[in-house]
């Protein structure tokens, strides 16, 4: 089934629930059930097409790109920190939440397109290499040098399509981050404590507390990019 009824879409979908019946519904790929449709971000939240039949004839001429692969199914799903891009057209946009934990996208610099920040959510040795896996979905194989060093809620700088490496970001008290879920998604915040229950402490105008899951690295001193 390619559509679903609006209604029942997730609380994380930025849409008017009672305008139409129907909606599109997400393919099978990145970021589990914890994404939107192309469809709905690109015509619905961002209005770069009016309908599903102009934003069709963008993706058939190969013009938007996500994370900077093609991409031309309009069901295709995307997530937080995923850089959407229609380089004819010079739009660039960064897949955020807003401070109701409803998705939204922002503008980016050309130059931040070939740039992400995933987290790690797994991390598995298979002989000489570790592989990892991110919030995304993806696989990053690195050699055990390397990996010794990463863990898990720890964030990466990487280049896309390539997933090369660029820097490691520790989760860590005085690291810059992200609120991703809980009553102050939305907002930027940087760490400053680490409960051995999970629980973390950070600070943004007020201190307050939140779970590790919710809380996303976005940088060491400074926000690598912006969001």
């Amino acid at each position: 089934m390619t559509m679903q009824k609006r209604i029942s879409v997730p609380k994380t979908y930025n849409v008017k629930r009672k305008s139409y019946t129907w909606i599109t519904k997400a393919s099978p790929g990145p970021h589990n059930k914890n994404a939107l449709t192309i469809t709905v971000l690109m015509r619905d939240i961002l209005g770069v097409a009016k309908n599903t039949n102009e934003l069709k004839k963008i993706l058939n001429k190969g013009e938007l790109l996500v994370d900077g692969k093609i991409r031309k199914d309009i069901r295709f799903p995307v997530g937080f920190m995923d850089v959407v891009s229609v380089p004819e057209s010079k739009l660039y946009y960064r897949v955020g939440y807003d401070h109701l934990g409803r998705f939204n996208a922002n503008n980016i610099k050309e130059k931040e397109t070939g740039l992400k920040i995933v987290s790690i959510k797994n991390k598995i040795r298979h002989g000489s290499l570790y592989q990892i896996t991110t919030n995304d979905g993806r696989c990053i194989n690195v050699k055990l040098t390397e990996g010794k060093k990463l863990a898990t809620n720890d964030s990466l700088l990487i280049k896309v399509p390539s997933q090369e490496i660029v820097k490691h970001l520790e989760f860590k008290s005085g690291a810059k981050a992200f609120i991703i879920g809980g009553k102050h998604v939305g907002q930027a915040a940087t760490i400053k404590d680490i409960k051995e229950d999970g629980i973390v402490v950070t600070i943004d105008k007020n201190d307050y507390k939140t779970i590790k899951n919710y809380v996303f690295v976005t940088g060491e001193n400074k926000e690598e990019l912006s969001i």
